[in-house]
C-alpha cells in the first residue's frame, strides 16, 4: 500500500472541516471514505478543491449536519442516489454519496477506472487512514495510465467514453490498450447519455492544454459522428490551394495552433504528453495535432503579444454559466467551418470558394450549442466568434487600422472580439502550415497587437469617461420623442467619438443635428 503522508499533508487546508465532519459521523455511527479523484489528484501532486465521501450510513443526513455546523451552503445534488455538497466559505467543497453497493469493496469496483477507485478511511480525529487500493490503482497512478475497473465501465455508463479522453488529456495520461478497445467498441452508446452530461465533458476536455490529439482519437473511435454529426461532410472537403489540409483535418490543427497560441502567451513550455492510440496507416494521427505545423516548420517561431496578460486574464473571465471560456472557445474552433461543405462553390479554373460560410456555419453552431442545453450568453458567445472569424482577415487585408473601423469590429463582436482575434491568429497558422511566411505572421501578431490596444487602452479608457450626451439631453434639444431613432444618434455619436471626430457635447449635439436634418 501507498502511504498517505501526502494526501493528509495536501488535505491540511480542510482539516478543521474534517474534523467537524468525523464528530459528526461517530455521533450518527456512519463510515467515511476520502474517495475517487480527491486521492488520484493528492496523489500525483495537484491541487486539492474539493473533497469527495463515500459514507456507509444517510450521507444527506451527514451533509446536512456538518453543514449546519460549518456554517457552510448545503446544496442537494441527486436526491434519489443520496449526493450532496458542502460548500465552505471560501469555495472549497465537500462532496458527500452513499455508497454503492453493500461494501466499500463493491462501490470502488463499480467506480470507472482504477485511479478513481481508491478509499482511505476518515478517522475519528478528521486524520485521513492508509489507502485502500482493491484494483491497482495507485500503480495506475504511477504508471499514468488509465485502466478499466472491470469491462463493464462504458455499459454502465457510457459517459465514461469522454471522461476517459477528458482524464487522460487532463492528467498527461495513456490509455491501457484494454480500454482503448473497449471504448471504440462501446462509441455508439454516447448516444444514449444526455445532453447536460454530454456537453460538460466535452467542454471539460476542450478546455484542457492538449485536446486536440484528442479530438483526433475521437474522431478516430467514432465517438464525434455520434455527438456532432453535422462535422461529417468536412471529412475529406478539400479546399484552396492557400490551405495544406482539408476542411476537417485544418479544424483540428486550428484547435492545436489555439492552444500553442495560449501557450506562448503564457509562456508555457511544457513538452507534449504521450498521445492517445493511433490507427495503423492514418496520415494524421492523434500526435500530428500535438504541435502545429507552422511551428515544426520554422522552429524559432513565437507569438508574442504586448497585450498577452490581458489576453490571458480576458480568456480567464467566465461568462454566465458553469464553463470556462477556453473550453467554449476551442468550441468555436472546432464549428467555425461546419458550414463550408454546405457552401462550396467550384470555380471554372479549377478554384473553390466558401461564400457565407461563417454565417451560416454561426446558426448552424448555435442550433448545436442549444442542443448541447449552453446558457444563452455561451450559445451568443459561440455563434459571435463563428460568425465573426472571417472579421479580422477582411479588416487587415484594408490596410491601416482607422480608429472607426476598429470601434465597430468591437462594437459589433462584443463581448467575444478579443477572443475572435486570438482565433483570427489560430486560424492563420492552421491556414498556412508549411507555407508560412514568417514575416506575415509577425505582421499579424503587431496588427492584432495595435487592435487589442485601441480596446484595452484607447475605448476603454472613453467608455470610463461620462458620455457627450444621453437620450434625454438629445429628446429636448432635438425636440423628439423616445424610440429608436434616439438609439441611433446615441450611436453615431459614440462612434464619431471613438473616432476622434468629436470631442465635447456641442460637437455632439452638432452632430446629431446633422443627422436628423
Amino acid at each position: 500500500m501507498m502511504p498517505m503522508p501526502e494526501v493528509t499533508t495536501i488535505l491540511g487546508p480542510f482539516q478543521p472541516a474534517l474534523q467537524v465532519l468525523a464528530t459528526h459521523a461517530a455521533a450518527q455511527q456512519c463510515a467515511v471514505w476520502v474517495v475517487g479523484g480527491t486521492l488520484r489528484d493528492a496523489l500525483v501532486g495537484r491541487p486539492i478543491h474539493d473533497v469527495d465521501l463515500a459514507v456507509d450510513g444517510d450521507a444527506t443526513a451527514l451533509a446536512r449536519a456538518a453543514a449546519d455546523a460549518l456554517g457552510a451552503a448545503f446544496v442537494p445534488l441527486d436526491e434519489e442516489r443520496a449526493v450532496t455538497r458542502v460548500v465552505l466559505a471560501g469555495g472549497a467543497v465537500l462532496d458527500f454519496a452513499r455508497l454503492r453497493a453493500p461494501t466499500l469493496a463493491a462501490d470502488l469496483l463499480a467506480r470507472d477506472f482504477s485511479a478513481n477507485a481508491l478509499a482511505a478511511p476518515l478517522r475519528p480525529d478528521g486524520s485521513v487512514g492508509p489507502l485502500i487500493d482493491h484494483v491497482g490503482g495507485a500503480a495506475a497512478i504511477a504508471a499514468g495510465v488509465l485502466h478499466m475497473c472491470s469491462p463493464a465501465t462504458f455499459a454502465d455508463d457510457p459517459l465514461r467514453i469522454l471522461r476517459a479522453t477528458r482524464l487522460a488529456s487532463q492528467l498527461g495520461w495513456t490509455l491501457d490498450p484494454s480500454l482503448d478497445a473497449a471504448l471504440r467498441a462501446a462509441a455508439p452508446r454516447i448516444a444514449a447519455i444526455s445532453a447536460e452530461r454530454v456537453r460538460d465533458e466535452l467542454l471539460a476536455l476542450l478546455a484542457t492544454r492538449w485536446s486536440a490529439p484528442w479530438l483526433r482519437y475521437l474522431d478516430r473511435a467514432g465517438v464525434l459522428a455520434v455527438l456532432l454529426p453535422e462535422l461529417g461532410p468536412t471529412h475529406g472537403e478539400t479546399q484552396p490551394i492557400i490551405h495544406f489540409l482539408d476542411v476537417w483535418e485544418h479544424t483540428l490543427e486550428a484547435i492545436c495552433c489555439g492552444e500553442w497560441v495560449l501557450a506562448q502567451l503564457a509562456d508555457d513550455a511544457r513538452p507534449a504528453p504521450p498521445s492517445p492510440p493511433a490507427d495503423r496507416a492514418d496520415p494524421y494521427p492523434p500526435a500530428f495535432f500535438n504541435h502545429p505545423v507552422a511551428a515544426r516548420s520554422h522552429p524559432g517561431l513565437r507569438a508574442e503579444l504586448q497585450w498577452a496578460g490581458q489576453v490571458l486574464a480576458h480568456m480567464q473571465q467566465p461568462l454566465p454559466g458553469q464553463h470556462s471560456r477556453i473550453g467554449l472557445w476551442k468550441l468555436a474552433l472546432l464549428l467555425h467551418d461546419i458550414a463550408k461543405p454546405a457552401t462550396r462553390a467550384d470555380k471554372p479554373d479549377g478554384g473553390v470558394s466558401f461564400h457565407g460560410h461563417q454565417d451560416i456555419g454561426a446558426d448552424m453552431a448555435r442550433r448545436i450549442c442549444q442542443r448541447l442545453r449552453l446558457s444563452r450568453a455561451e450559445v451568443e458567445y459561440v455563434h459571435t466568434v463563428v460568425r465573426g472569424h472571417m472579421r479580422p482577415g477582411q479588416l487587415n487585408d484594408l490596410g491601416e487600422i482607422t480608429p472607426r473601423a476598429a470601434y465597430r469590429f468591437f462594437r459589433d463582436l462584443d463581448p467575444a472580439a478579443a477572443d475572435t482575434l486570438l482565433h483570427s491568429l489560430a486560424d492563420h497558422l492552421a491556414t498556412r502550415g508549411p507555407k508560412l511566411s514568417p514575416p506575415h505572421w509577425a505582421m499579424h501578431l503587431a496588427w492584432t497587437d495595435a487592435m487589442l490596444g485601441f480596446h484595452w487602452d484607447g475605448a476603454r479608457e472613453q467608455q470610463k469617461r461620462a458620455p457627450l450626451v444621453d437620450g434625454h439631453t438629445l429628446m429636448r434639444e432635438l425636440n423628439v420623442s423616445a424610440g429608436p431613432q434616439v438609439g441611433e444618434l446615441l450611436e453615431a455619436i459614440r462612434e464619431a467619438y471613438a473616432a476622434g471626430e468629436i470631442s465635447s457635447s456641442d460637437d455632439a449635439l452638432a452632430l446629431a443635428r446633422r443627422l436628423q436634418a
